[in-house]
């Protein structure tokens, strides 16, 4: 699919059921909500969507939790989360503007 096709999908009124993305023509797991600016959601039309958003949980939670069971310090663990939501964002801006 071409990203022209994509964002037809994503604009279907027709794709969003109850605030959920939900389209099977569409390549994509995570997708932009509606409005753009506010994130990404799933496509729970794909198949691989569950296993990413458990992938990108786990790559927010695990590093955090591996920091605070050495014990370090409060600096040191805020710095993890944040270092660990900004990898997330980009991953998540990476995954929807894929096209394949």
């Amino acid at each position: 699919m071409t990203r022209d096709e994509i964002e037809v999908c994503w604009k279907d009124p027709q794709n969003w059921k109850w605030g959920v993305y939900y389209c099977k023509t569409d390549p994509r797991a995570i997708v932009p909500k509606r409005l753009k600016w506010a994130g990404w959601t799933v496509n729970l039309a794909r198949p691989s969507a569950i296993p990413i958003t458990l992938l990108l949980m786990a790559l927010l939670v695990v590093p955090l939790r591996i920091m605070s069971a050495k014990g370090a310090a409060p600096g040191i663990v805020w710095m993890t989360a944040t270092a660990s939501v900004t990898i997330l964002c980009l991953v998540c801006a990476y995954l929807s503007s894929r096209t394949k």
